[in-house]
This record gives structure tokens, sequence and C-alpha cells, in this order.
């Protein structure tokens, strides 16, 4: 069997030998070449995932990814930026996906996040995204957050808001007792929720 084994390998290095040295060096490539595109396949499915997307998602961008690279948008117009986890694509449409691995439930905050970009994809896209995903916790949970008129207002509120705190108007605090328990600076802050009401407003 050994010896068979040998008279095979000898036989095979004495074909190889004879082969034109460029035909050799042409399929060295093609070797290389699936090899490489097979670790960014890999890759890529892995930032899919990450991302809470299924391989089989048409996907346009993935934040962290050098196969389909994520679009940062940056508007001097709308005075707003961001670069969602993802970008996919549904019925002729450009939709941003905002994934938070680490979320148990839906809150605001995100919804606001998700609607920006609806803002800049509509800008530098060119069409109105009719709606964004927002993908929660580590099963992956899918919440389909349209792009309403009503949601929108919303959302322009509270950028007038902060952009007038920003520009020297008072800020209203919102304690909350939960998360004033674990914050890391509740020691120095004035407004924190277990301080008696008059003295939070003197403080202000």
């Amino acid at each position: 069997m050994i010896h068979a084994v040998g008279n095979y390998l000898s036989k095979l290095y004495s074909e190889i030998s004879t082969l034109d040295a460029d035909l050799i060096i042409l399929a060295a490539i093609v070797v290389c070449a699936i090899v490489v595109l097979d670790g960014a396949s890999i890759f890529a499915r892995k930032k899919r995932k990450s991302a809470g997307l299924s391989s089989s998602t048409p996907t346009v961008s993935v934040d962290g990814s050098k196969i389909l690279e994520p679009r940062h948008y940056v508007s001097d117009m709308q005075g707003l930026a961001g670069r969602p986890d993802a970008l996919i694509s549904e019925s002729g449409h450009i939709i941003p996906v905002e994934h938070k691995p680490l979320a148990n439930k839906l809150r605001d905050r995100y919804v606001a996040q998700l609607l920006v970009y609806m803002r800049l994809v509509e800008e530098f896209e060119g069409k109105k995204p009719p709606y964004g995903y927002l993908i929660l916790g580590k099963n992956c949970r899918r919440f389909k957050i349209e792009n309403s008129p009503e949601r929108q207002a919303w959302l322009q509120g509270m950028i007038i808001e902060m952009r007038s705190i920003y520009d020297g108007a008072a800020a209203t605090p919102t304690p909350h007792p939960k998360k004033c328990k674990r914050c890391d600076l509740r020691a120095s802050c004035n407004f924190r929720s277990d301080l008696p009401q008059e003295l939070s407003i003197t403080h202000k």
C-alpha cells in the first residue's frame, strides 16, 4: 500500500513538473483568489449577523465591513450626521437598520436615532425611506419603525430644543430614580432624584 502511494506521488510530481510554468502560476493565483474570496465571504456573513441581518438580506452596507463599506452621512444642510449599522435594499428603497444588542426594550432615543438616519438617507440617496428597522437584544427582535410625518415632527421638536440649549437656553433636567442610582456622577449632580425638590431648583 505504501509502495503504491509512493509510486502515485512520484508519478504526480513528474506530471506536474512537465507543466508549463505559466500554467502553474495561474493555478496558484486561482487557488489564492478562492481562499481570499471565501474568507471575505465568511467575514461579510459575520458582519451581517452582528448587525442582526440574515445572510439572505439584500445588504448595501454594514458598519465595520470592508466589503460592504459603511456609509457615513454628514449633512451641513440639516446639521445632522450619522452612520447606520446597516443599509438594506427593500422594494426599491434604501432602508436604515440600527442594532442595539444590549437593549431589552424599545426606547424613544433609539427611535429618534433611526429617524435621523431616515432623514440622512433621503438627502444622500435621493429617496425617502418609508420605514427603518430597530433590532434589539441578543435574540435580534426586529421592530419596523414607520417614517411618518408625525414621528418626524416629534423628532424636529427634539432637535429644536437641543439646538436652543446649545445656544444658551436653560435645560430642564428630568432625573429618573433608577438611572440616578446607577450613575457615576450622582455624588456631584445637583439634579439627582434623591435631592429635595427645593434644593435641586436652588442649584440650577
